[in-house]
């Protein structure tokens, strides 16, 4: 296998996220699995609904519309991105969720022809839509979670739909990835073939935080005080209230935000109205260590809900490898990772003192520290984990085929 990553096979890749979306999991694993294989790139399909939901700006709505009517694209090398046709809303209701799928599956068995895609990997980071693999007569599928997402706490969510679909994607998943432990504990009931892979970061972009070629951006440059901010998406799982609770205590520190701004946030107006905050809206991945260099402590501020306990945040490695002090709520899947790089607290009080302390215990020495313990959680690593678990699947099918194929071959010269 060379590097450990696999390698020549053709792989459609289901997400939650379109690909020019915020860089999540999916687009993180598919581009360095790029760098040997070819991957169809499948958006998160829209409905009408999106156009009123608030969790996507209309112009991103309207945007997938024109892709799905102009097919697929090359957004990289070896990476062909596929926006699908919009499918009806309610899809939590077992008769819409079926023609749901009839759609979704014609439309991406047209998409694995026109690519002429052979024996692909049906790699499924989104269970809404279990039996979708079928249109591609998968030599392999896996099914990637990354979020407990029974837990969104949506009105249009529904619980009880979502766990049994989600259900069925695992029993029919040839293999389980899960990125939280107890993601795997709930799961692995419901397939034995379940390994737990944690979330990675671009160790070598992020640790370029702490070189001092990297300069930090005017817009921050100009921030006064300590610096105690966060990156990501602000969604329903920013804890709001607990950022202006700080920001109210600590006038003398500056608060930025840095990330696309969803419609489902709660709070932000108080957060808004705050002096000491300020919104920067998303950046480009590739622009985010410079941010971070002016930095001083870097945030996990979610509030505590059955969603939350489930994730592993992205940004936990990210800010380790930028070299920065992490205080995160008291998220269960983060527990085990308390005291070694980052901080714990349990209310808005301790979070508070949490950053104050580590302001005053940082020092290159830690720093450095953090960002050699990121090294090993590179993306890359977790390619190379993954690939592990697939390829003596992947050699058990070939020489299925193999055999299949000789038997063939030898019916054929008796005829």
């Amino acid at each position: 296998m060379g590097n450990g990553m696999i390698r020549d096979r053709d792989i459609v890749c289901i997400s939650f996220v379109t690909w020019d979306d915020h860089w999540a999991t999916p687009q993180q694993q598919m581009s360095r699995l790029a760098r040997h294989n070819r991957i169809f790139f499948v958006d998160q399909p829209i409905s009408p609904a999106s156009f009123f939901t608030g969790i996507r700006r209309r112009a991103a709505v309207m945007r997938q519309f024109r892709r799905w009517r102009q097919g697929y694209r090359e957004v990289a090398k070896n990476v062909y991105a596929g926006s699908p046709p919009p499918i009806l809303p309610l899809r939590n209701l077992k008769l819409v969720n079926a023609i749901n799928a009839m759609i979704m599956r014609r439309w991406l068995a047209r998409q694995v022809r026109q690519l002429k895609l052979r024996d692909p990997i049906y790699w499924n980071f989104q269970p809404a839509m279990p039996g979708l693999g079928r249109a591609v007569e998968p030599s392999l599928s896996i099914y990637h979670c990354v979020d407990d997402f029974s837990g969104v706490p949506h009105w249009w969510n529904m619980p009880a739909s979502v766990k049994a679909r989600e259900a069925a994607s695992c029993r029919e998943a040839d293999v389980v990835i899960c990125t939280g432990r107890m993601l795997v504990e709930e799961r692995r009931p419901l397939n034995p073939n379940t390994h737990f892979v944690p979330e990675g970061a671009d160790v070598e972009l992020f640790a370029t935080a702490r070189d001092e070629a990297t300069h930090v951006p005017e817009d921050m440059a100009g921030l006064k005080g300590k610096v105690v901010g966060y990156v990501g998406v602000i969604d329903f799982r920013l804890d709001a209230e607990l950022l202006a609770y700080m920001a109210e205590r600590q006038p003398d520190w500056s608060f930025p935000i840095i990330g696309p701004v969803k419609g489902d946030t709660q709070g932000l107006e108080r957060l808004r109205s705050l002096r000491n905050v300020r919104f920067f809206g998303n950046r480009p991945v590739t622009a985010l260590p410079a941010y971070l260099k002016a930095m001083d402590v870097c945030l996990i501020p979610y509030v505590l809900n059955d969603f939350t306990h489930h994730i592993f945040p992205l940004k936990l490695y990210e800010y380790m490898a930028a070299g920065k002090p992490i205080v995160a709520s008291d998220m269960e899947e983060m527990r085990a990772y308390d005291g070694n790089g980052l901080t714990i607290a349990r209310t808005n009080e301790e979070f508070l003192a949490a950053v104050r302390r580590a302001i005053d215990e940082d020092s290159p020495e830690r720093a450095a520290e953090r960002s050699r313990a990121a090294a090993a959680e590179s993306w890359e690593h977790r390619v190379e984990q993954v690939s592990s678990i697939l390829e003596p699947m992947l050699k058990e099918f070939e020489a299925r085929e193999g055999a299949i194929a000789a038997r063939d071959q030898r019916l054929a010269g008796h005829r």
